[in-house]
């Protein structure tokens, strides 16, 4: 991206009625049939109303939920994802932090927590016929893109402000969030479809207990202080070779949407990778970014490669090197404090405003 996401939003909202966000502005929109229910948290007086389960999209599990608060003016929209390896978890997962909700409640800002498609890993004995069927990690972070399209879309029906999005999350939810906060514009503004014409960019996005990149071949020198240290009871230091030790190497394959090791190395995965590498696609024009790894211990190394702060500070290398906001802390092994002291919520709050 070679602009900035607020100067690219305020663009696209020139010339369209009522700021919509989209090229399709202009067109009639049908209102969202809403059924408001109980909230799973505990509002403390907070004037908001709870949408469950609204459908944004045809996939099994396109649901989001989300919480609507009373205020005169369109809000802003904090979007939560849930973590799991893209292979669990679910969207109750944003209700489990009600202070974070609450307080952007209080700030007029409504929030989302989303389901999406997760990939389904066969067993060694299962073989890998069934993987490449699946689309790799790429099915589920469009589906992040997806529901951030359908709000979009339906701003007028739920008092939003279409401009002012942020995403944030967990783990595998973190890296959707970052992934988004890195790519390029997926409107495809000659779609039949009118959501697919809404833009996917976002104002800020917050990563927990993230992944620096999805090319996970990359990781052969981001992991190198903690596999360099493994490396005989590992059999080696690359990717292929780790994932192998640890028993997650038809995860890694289901991940990149290949059935067998050799085709990561085919010009049609490089291309694969090059699409799902936040790193590659970073740049100034980015959405500033909120970073936390917390500690990782070495009695699990699976979690331990997935989890350390070495991706946070691989994060921050590259926005620091690119030129892009970002507040960043690592605990643990690694450990880092951000000079700014901001917290996840004041941050996003801030790019919101």
């Amino acid at each position: 991206m070679r602009s900035s996401a607020k100067l690219f939003l305020a663009l696209v909202c020139l010339g369209m009625v009522a700021c919509g966000g989209s090229s399709s502005s202009k067109e009639a929109r049908p209102a969202l049939d809403l059924e408001f229910s109980d909230p799973p948290i505990d509002l403390e007086g907070t004037a908001a109303k709870f949408v469950a389960d609204l459908r944004y999209g045809e996939g099994e599990r396109n649901f989001l939920d989300i919480y609507l608060p009373e205020c005169s003016e369109p809000t802003a929209l904090v979007i939560y994802v849930h973590g799991g390896g893209f292979t669990g978890g679910n969207k109750s997962a944003g209700h489990r932090n009600p202070g974070n909700v609450r307080e952007f409640l209080d700030n007029c800002v409504a929030f989302a927590t989303i389901n999406y498609f997760l990939l389904d890993v066969p067993s060694r004995a299962e073989g890998t016929d069934s993987i490449a069927a699946q689309g790799g990690v790429l099915s589920s972070l469009r589906d992040a893109a997806q529901s951030l399209q359908f709000l979009r879309y339906n701003f007028a029906s739920l008092n939003l402000d279409p401009t002012r999005v942020a995403m944030y999350g967990a783990s595998a939810g973190a890296g959707a969030s970052l992934w988004m906060a890195t790519s390029d514009d997926m409107a495809d503004a000659d779609s039949a479809d009118p959501v697919a014409r809404e833009s996917t960019r976002i104002l800020a996005a917050g990563a927990l207990a993230t992944q620096s990149t999805y090319d996970v071949m990359k990781w052969d020198t981001i992991l190198m202080p903690i596999t360099e240290q493994f490396a005989e009871a590992l059999g080696g230091t690359d990717i292929p070779t780790v994932a192998a030790a640890v028993g997650a190497t038809n995860y890694m394959l289901t991940f990149l949407g290949v059935p067998e090791v050799a085709d990561i190395y085919t010009p049609e995965n490089a291309e694969y990778r090059a699409s799902i590498d936040m790193l590659g696609m970073m740049d100034a024009g980015d959405a500033p970014l909120f970073v936390r790894n917390y500690a990782t211990g070495f009695d699990d190394l699976l979690n331990l490669f997935l989890h350390t702060g070495l991706h946070a500070l691989a994060v921050m290398d590259r926005a620091d090197a690119v030129g892009l906001e970002n507040v960043t802390y690592v605990e643990g092994t690694f450990a880092r404090e951000d000079p700014s002291g901001l917290e996840l919520v004041p941050f996003l709050l801030g790019h919101l405003e």
